[in-house]
Parts: structure tokens; sequence; C-alpha cells
């Protein structure tokens, strides 16, 4: 079987792709004296410090897992999630998770916490796959971060001329986004997560 000619190149949620596909993640908190700032950190492998204004600072760390078919010593078959090094090929439709960890790393709280995560070209979301280890709205974007909902809808014209709304297909999802509802209190770590299929 041929290799996808996309390879991930960082561990770090982002860079599929021989391609200038870069990997990044945000998080948005008002500081003091200013209604909202956001931060964005490019990342190295394992590890993404990102340095918000006014003193807050936030380290966020992300992660790619691969979903594999492995047998154990007695022949039975199971799937698992194996994290991926630094460089590694997939095939066309494999599974991927992305794992996003940001730590509050100040001794106040964090009001308003946003984490933000554009989904590569290279694959798909899996629908309703985004999960995170806290109280948060989900939402996502289908218009490269312009705009968030939780249910995205596009108008489709049918066969009859008529304009219909429907569903956004999960091809569309540029973006995903976890609102915190509390703030985020000092030293705690929030994950959040989803799920993409290679093309």
């Amino acid at each position: 079987m041929q290799e996808n000619p996309f390879v991930i190149l960082m561990i770090t949620l982002g860079v599929i792709g021989n391609l200038s596909w870069t990997g990044w993640a945000m998080a948005s908190i008002p500081p003091v004296d200013q209604e909202n700032a956001t931060g964005i950190g490019s990342c190295v492998p394992g590890s993404c410090p990102l340095f918000l204004t006014q003193g807050n600072r936030v380290q966020i760390r992300l992660q790619l897992y691969q979903l594999r078919t492995v047998e154990d010593e007695q022949g039975k078959v199971q799937n698992e999630w194996v994290e991926l090094p630094a460089t590694a090929s997939v095939q066309p439709g494999d599974i991927l998770r992305y794992a996003i960890a940001a730590e509050n790393q100040t001794a106040e709280d964090i009001p308003n916490f946003i984490l933000t995560q554009p989904i590569p070209d290279p694959v798909v979301y899996i629908p309703d796959s985004s999960r995170i280890d806290t109280e948060a709205e989900i939402t996502v974007s289908i218009d490269n971060g312009e705009t968030f909902v939780k249910n995205p809808t596009v108008e489709v014209t049918l066969e009859n001329g008529q304009v219909e709304t429907q569903p956004a297909p999960p091809e569309t999802y540029t973006h995903l986004r976890w609102t915190l509802t509390n703030p985020l209190p000092p030293t705690a770590v929030v994950t959040g997560q989803f799920e993409v299929r290679v093309q």
C-alpha cells in the first residue's frame, strides 16, 4: 500500500502534510484593563508555552494519537490510541485524535477562558468527537474562525431550484472552540480533544 503524501511533521496538533501547515493553538482571556487578548503559540514537539499579556501565563501542550488495531498475546484484537512520534506517516482513512491541554500557571483564576483549535485541511472532523474535561460550551466554525456556533448550517440549492438550510457537513469545519463555563483555577489543567479522519 502506498503511503499518503501527507506526513505528520510535528506531534503538536498540527502540522500534517509536507505543505506549509503550521501547528498552533489559541487561548483567549480578558487581562487587566483590556476587554480581551489573544495569544498564539507556535509549538515544538510535546509542549507549546503560550504567554498572554498582563502577567498571565498559560502553557499549552498539544499531542497527536493514532487509532491502531493491535493483537494481544492471546490473539485478541482490539483498538488502542498510540501517541505518534515527531515524524510519522499516515494513510488515507486513518483516525487521529488531537488532544490540547491548557494549564493556568498563575496564582489567579482566569475568567472567560477560551481554547480555539484549527482543523488542518488534510483531515476531516469526525462528528460528535469533541470533548473537554470541564464544563464548557463547544462550538465550531465553518468560516475560518470568523464565527462559532453549536450547529452550523449551510444553504443548499435543490434540483428543483429551492434553497434549503441543512446541517453543515463535517468537511466544512475549519475550527473547534471550547469556552469554559467557569474561571480556570490557579494551576488547573483542562484538556480538550477531538478526532479526525485523514483524507
